[in-house]
């Protein structure tokens, strides 16, 4: 990548972006976006005239960004002042916080596993988790910070409860195994126990 694309990328970020709503995260630098769609294939012979798609199916998108900031962007000397004294303005030391902020900003996003969206050069993205977060530091980086964030899709469906009712007189117990009617609220009679003992009477004779 050039200078001039390396200067405009952090000038203008083309709208990237990874957020959940509460959380968003803008890169400075672009480096690199990767994408990939995969079509699970069963390995099993398929019958002829069957239908193809009953065999195979799509696996939810996989993308790994390589994304960018630094402590001298125009955003971390505009928003990031938490620390700031006027003895900065000589020894350099503007925004220092803020690679460290995204930083943090990144792990909470991944550790409390909340659906992100992702806008990227390519597509959109909705319902992302983190995958991993890739970083390091050296002598050279230590006011900037390059992060590779592995994410995939997740695919969110809509699910509901049936019930199969089967008729009593097909059952061999129905009693046991017939699914529960609703039969209305039932009312308790009182019995007279002298004709309830003339019957059982009547039975032993």
């Amino acid at each position: 990548m050039s200078f001039t694309d390396i200067a405009t990328s952090l000038l203008f970020n083309s709208g990237h972006s990874l957020s959940n709503g509460d959380v968003k995260v803008i890169p400075d630098l672009v480096m690199r976006e990767r994408h990939k769609d995969t079509l699970g294939i069963t390995s099993h012979p398929i019958q002829t005239g069957a239908a193809i798609t009953d065999h195979a199916y799509v696996i939810p998108p996989q993308f790994t960004l390589e994304w960018g900031w630094s402590n001298s962007s125009l955003k971390a000397l505009t928003e990031n002042f938490s620390d700031f004294k006027l003895s900065n303005f000589v020894t350099g030391k503007l925004g220092e916080n803020y690679i460290n902020e995204v930083y943090e900003s990144l792990r909470k996003l991944q550790q409390k596993r909340v659906l992100c969206t992702v806008v990227t050069s390519k597509r959109k993205y909705k319902n992302v988790l983190i995958e991993s977060i890739d970083t390091e530091t050296t002598e050279n980086t230590t006011y900037s910070m390059m992060v590779i964030l592995n994410c995939r899709s997740v695919q969110i469906v809509e699910t509901s409860m049936g019930k199969i009712s089967t008729p009593t007189n097909v059952q061999k117990f129905a009693s046991k195994t017939s699914s529960q009617l609703k039969m209305g609220t039932k009312q308790l009679k009182n019995v007279d126990n002298d004709s309830l003992s003339d019957r059982i009477s009547e039975l032993f004779q």
